[in-house]
């Protein structure tokens, strides 16, 4: 079965907050090693030396298995967008003819209210009544809308693409500029394409639409 979009936003969630707990830890790091250089400049031998530099080790191994799980989890999130379920348009039938001459005046038709794929019913004309032949048009496609995340890597990329050269961009050069996990890069470029802010042509070649 596929995966709702829901689920899919969540694991994003998660990717975000593994990515502000890795952004952390390496302000641990540098915190921590400035002080093991701190302690060593003045007492080099000594016990305190030792437990610094033991729990700066400490702290350095924790932020390398948070690395180490956010790139499984981009893993994981790219094969969940695979399988992410397509949004399911409302299909209304109308009753026909008859139906829409008891509509009182000034209502507007299921068409304007709802955001659907409107059919209406094949009905046999009247007698001494001319059938109106309609011609069948796809409603336009709504506008993609674009998420926080969407909106920092559309910005990112005016600054580095244009509109005349295709350029070569990898998903973590997009997400250090954008400034989001490296995970989210993937579904927020489809979002950005398909709004018709950004053209790709193959995979990771982009220029400005």
């Amino acid at each position: 079965m596929p995966i709702s979009p829901s689920t899919l936003l969540a694991l994003q969630k998660a990717g975000e907050n593994l990515h502000t707990a890795q952004q952390a830890f390496a302000r641990e790091v540098q915190s921590n090693a400035a002080r093991v250089v701190g302690i060593v400049a003045s007492e080099p031998f000594s016990n305190e030396a030792d437990r610094a530099y033991a729990q700066l080790r400490a702290i350095a191994r924790m932020a390398h298995e948070l690395q180490g799980i956010e790139e499984q989890l981009k893993t994981l999130y790219g094969a969940a967008a695979e399988m992410m379920q397509p949004e399911t348009p409302v299909i209304v039938a109308l009753a026909g003819h008859g139906a829409r001459a008891q509509t009182r005046p000034g209502t507007r038709s299921l068409e304007a209210a709802q955001d659907a794929v409107v059919k209406a019913a094949p009905q046999r004309p009247p007698s001494k009544a001319k059938p109106v032949r309609k011609t069948a048009k796809d409603p336009a496609s709504p506008p993609q809308r674009l998420s926080a995340n969407d909106e920092k890597v559309l910005a990112h990329l005016k600054t580095v693409l244009d509109r005349r050269s295709w350029t070569a961009l990898s998903q973590a050069a997009i997400a250090q500029g954008a400034g989001i996990p490296t995970g989210s890069v993937g579904l927020a470029i489809r979002r950005v394409v398909a709004a018709g802010a950004v053209r790709e042509k193959g995979k990771g070649t982009y220029r400005l639409a």
